[in-house]
């Protein structure tokens, strides 16, 4: 399609999207003035008046004597009274029964905090309007802990070198007596002797001893630890079509090693985490055998393991797009994913095949296959390309996956620059390397966390020319909840890249950088950032600057809207120096929340936009975050 018929086809689609807007809005503002004249509209009929409302005591609550600011607010948090002050009773006694049950709550609050000799008091007004309650605390001295004996019930007990100190269990003698602390000290105790090969271990009895002459607390325990096992034979229940010896593989099962049940947990995560099943359950016998060796049984149930879907999108710069895609994530019974789609809009059809096998010769090692091929036709080239990929990938470090192969390709090029020699081929070879890192809460909508990608391709190419070049590009976001509930979160993306060994008009014309678009700089058609040739038809460049600033304002549970701040250009230098003045642009989005992602519809407008070249405005729709 030329240039100038998709031009008037934007053109067009833009005028379409802002009569939808227009008449989206118009309408929400003629109901809501609508709504507002309703009244008016029954000549002068006055409306009914409201019926009455069951008689409540309205009461206000004083807490009085407690200075410590975390004292105070595990009392309120306690107390009826404060939690149900918009629920006020129908009567005084209702209200009097309400305030002296806090005094029996507050009591109990103090006491787990270790004040075992405080004071309540309770002062009631019901002449005032509202009513007055005072609850009148005197918290008196908090107690310590003094001593903190462990004994065990069992014969032979664990190996002194297996019982845990009062270190390991946080416990320290004069620390103050408080429940949490103590409580938390005895669940700490039977998990350290479940990591250490006893998996019945528990407490048989506890004594606490309060005395009020000393102010100090006194723990006794009485420790069950029960049999001591190693972890027997693993066995798996309830998969079908999942083969066995891949579970076996991610598991990573050791029988034999004393029992912890820390491993269990390692060996439901990994399971779960392969995604194949809707729950995994891990479960040992009852009992350990005479030789002390504990079956562990692993019950799966798997999940659909096809699935098919489409996503479409709309720009007033490329026009309609969509993709249909297939997927298998068991193709072969170890988890296997083969996925195959189809893309297609104005400026490009392709399909591609990506194939996704993990634990290929180590558990945490996967291998990955890709084959894509199509057409692409837009204002800087056309091209016809196959191409095909082989890599390893495999966790690294916290958080990073890093991959490494090689790749192949075939490829026809027709430049639409005034510098072009017609068509030229290329075959072209790479050894792709990337690194990634996501720490995000969410793929679709992220509200907390970063991400960050980098890849290095060193690639050479034969043909119509001979190509040496090195591709670099660094990429990143980061996302920030400003409060608890994430109805502000502040969203930025920065992405830069450089080509060395080639320049710009050496380069095959879709291996440079290009920016402007929906998914780079929005207010800019696509391509249309950075030098171009005299037909105002993109050259594209050897090194390439984008930023991106949004926050996302949540307005209601289905609506939010987006003001953004884009940025960047393509330079025809691989230094990031060839003059190119930084496009911007600022724009305001609306998100429409579903139970799959967010449907995104950004209106950007250009700050410094060329004259002739750049167009007032662009519109896009689309699911997903921009970022």
């Amino acid at each position: 399609m030329c240039k100038l018929h998709r031009r008037r086809l934007a053109q067009g689609l833009q005028a379409a999207l802002l009569g939808l807007l227009a008449m989206l809005f118009g309408a929400g503002l003629t109901a809501g003035a609508l709504a507002q004249q309703a009244p008016e509209s029954f000549g002068n009929e006055q409306a009914p008046a409201p019926q009455s409302e069951d008689p409540v005591v309205a009461y206000e609550t004083t807490l009085l004597g407690v200075e410590d600011e975390g004292l105070r607010t595990i009392l309120e948090a306690s107390s009826q009274l404060f939690a149900l002050a918009q629920r006020p009773p129908a009567t005084l006694v209702g209200l009097r029964r309400r305030a002296e049950g806090d005094l029996e709550r507050l009591q109990t609050a103090l006491r787990s905090e270790g004040y075992y000799a405080s004071q309540l008091d309770l002062e009631i007004d019901d002449e005032a309007r509202p009513v007055q309650v005072g609850l009148k605390v005197d918290p008196g001295p908090r107690y310590t802990l003094v001593s903190y004996e462990i004994s065990y019930v069992e014969s032979p007990a664990p190996p002194e070198t297996e019982q845990p100190d009062l270190e390991e269990i946080a416990v320290s003698i004069g620390m103050p007596a408080r429940a949490p602390e103590i409580v938390a000290a005895e669940q700490s105790l039977v998990s350290r002797l479940q990591e250490r090969g006893y998996p019945f271990a528990g407490i048989a009895e506890r004594k606490t001893l309060v005395n009020h002459d000393d102010r100090a607390m006194t723990v006794q325990l009485s420790v069950d630890a029960g049999p001591a096992a190693t972890l027997g034979p693993l066995t798996f229940s309830g998969q079908q079509q999942v083969a066995e010896p891949y579970l076996r593989r991610v598991a990573g099962w050791r029988p034999g090693v004393p029992y912890d049940r820390r491993i269990l947990r390692e060996t439901q995560r990994r399971l779960s985490a392969t995604g194949l099943f809707s729950s995994v359950t891990v479960e040992t016998a009852a009992a350990p055998d005479a030789n002390g060796v504990l079956p562990v049984t692993v019950t799966v149930v798997e999940r659909a393991h096809r699935s098919i879907g489409a996503a479409a999108s709309i720009s007033t710069d490329i026009g309609p797009g969509g993709e249909i895609f297939w997927e298998h994530r068991n193709l072969l019974g170890e988890n296997e994913t083969l996925r195959a789609s189809a893309t297609g809009s104005l400026i490009e059809q392709s399909g591609a095949l990506n194939f996704r096998k993990p634990a290929f010769l180590e558990r945490e090692q996967a291998l990955l296959a890709e084959l894509t091929g199509g057409f692409e036709d837009n204002d800087a080239f056309e091209r016809q390309a196959v191409e095909g990929l082989v890599a390893l990938e495999r966790p690294f470090l916290e958080n990073w996956r890093i991959s490494g192969g090689v790749s192949a390709g075939y490829e026809i090029v027709d430049e639409n620059a005034d510098n072009n020699t017609g068509e030229r081929q290329f075959t072209l070879f790479g050894l792709p390397l990337t690194a990634t890192r996501d720490t995000t809460d969410d793929p679709l909508d992220p509200a907390r966390g970063t991400r960050l990608q980098t890849s290095l391709t060193p690639a050479t190419g034969v043909g119509d020319d001979s190509l040496l070049f090195v591709t670099g590009v660094v990429g990143g976001s980061a996302y920030y909840a400003v409060d608890a509930d994430e109805r502000f979160i502040l969203a930025a993306r920065a992405r830069a890249g450089t080509i060395l060994g080639e320049d710009t008009e050496v380069l095959p014309a879709a291996r440079r950088f290009y920016a402007g678009g929906g998914g780079s700089i929005r207010g800019y058609e696509f391509q249309l950032v950075g030098p171009l040739d005299d037909d105002e038809d993109p050259l594209g460049g050897t090194s390439l600057v984008e930023l991106s600033f949004e926050t996302r304002v949540r307005v209601s549970e289905d609506i939010g809207i987006v003001p953004f701040l884009d940025g960047g250009t393509v330079f025809d230098d691989p230094w990031f120096n060839s003059g190119e003045t930084l496009r911007w642009a600022a724009g305001l989005g609306v998100r429409y929340f579903t139970g799959f992602g967010p449907l995104r519809l950004d209106v950007a407008f250009p700050l410094n936009g060329r004259d002739d070249v750049d167009e007032t405005l662009q519109l896009y729709i689309s699911f997903g975050q921009a970022f």
